[in-house]
């Protein structure tokens, strides 16, 4: 039976469903759970070799939805504490990036150099140079490619560990976030999957972000859990051409 996200992970790839990364009218990768359970155990050895350990907490930083799941499931088999934020377009998201940091134990961010170029700026436009050398010291950058021949070790995970940590959106007040562990979410998806009678033969279309708890939770954990297929389109895409949910869900 499964009990861990971990688990669940490992268990579907044994099979041959697959998460489809829309880019474009014309442009999508697919790629197979065997597929994405092998490259987050390559950099789980990445995290590991920078020091990362069971516990910490890793900020998922990201645009590019294959590049965030790769980490978020790296962290969770390594037994680390995801925290996805998301990147937005204004100076209120970096502004949230930085006091999520401060208020995480032992944090490290993940994220490419466009983003942290972006909140080197912020930072000196903001009189936050210290705040921003400790982020900096603690960033792992996301690689081009992935060293396959080297994997993680995987952490024994129990179902009362935390699984990740969903932050608010901090909007009005500082963001808050909400501890969800393994049990808490393998409860609830089970619960989604029984009310929405999904079967591992339906396909799932989703552009919500993988940042919000529908778009990870609904539209990516359950499905996997599910053993279902699923496709993904970035939110930006859908912001600007709404009718390519339309003519994926076609």
């Amino acid at each position: 039976m499964i009990k861990t996200l971990g688990q669940a992970l490992q268990a579907r790839s044994k099979d041959d469903r697959t998460i489809t990364y829309i880019t474009g009218k014309n442009e999508e990768t697919v790629v197979s759970y065997t597929e994405l359970y092998s490259r987050a155990c390559s950099l789980l050895h990445t995290f590991q070799s920078k020091g990362l350990k069971p516990g910490d907490e890793l900020v998922i930083f990201l645009r590019d939805n294959e590049k965030f799941l790769e980490a978020f499931w790296a962290a969770v088999l390594g037994g680390m504490v995801p925290v996805p934020v998301a990147v937005g377009i204004s100076d209120e998201h970096r502004a949230k990036l930085f006091r999520i940091f401060k208020l995480l134990e032992n944090p490290y961010l993940y994220t490419d150099e466009e983003n942290l170029e972006r909140l080197s700026a912020y930072a000196f436009e903001h009189v936050l140079g210290e705040d921003f050398k400790v982020l900096k010291e603690r960033t792992v950058p996301v690689q081009a490619e992935l060293d396959m021949s080297r994997q993680g070790e995987l952490h024994d995970v129990r179902e009362e560990d935390v699984a990740f940590i969903q932050f608010s959106s901090g909007s009005t007040s500082d963001p808050k976030g909400v501890v969800l562990t393994h049990r808490n979410l393998i409860t609830n998806m089970h619960s989604k999957i029984a009310g929405g009678k999904y079967t591992d033969q339906d396909i799932s279309l989703s552009w919500m972000p993988l940042t919000h708890d529908l778009g990870l939770i609904g539209f990516h954990l359950t499905m996997m859990l599910c053993n279902m297929s699923q496709c993904l389109i970035p939110t930006d895409l859908f912001s600007r051409r709404p009718v390519i949910w339309l003519q994926k869900a076609s």
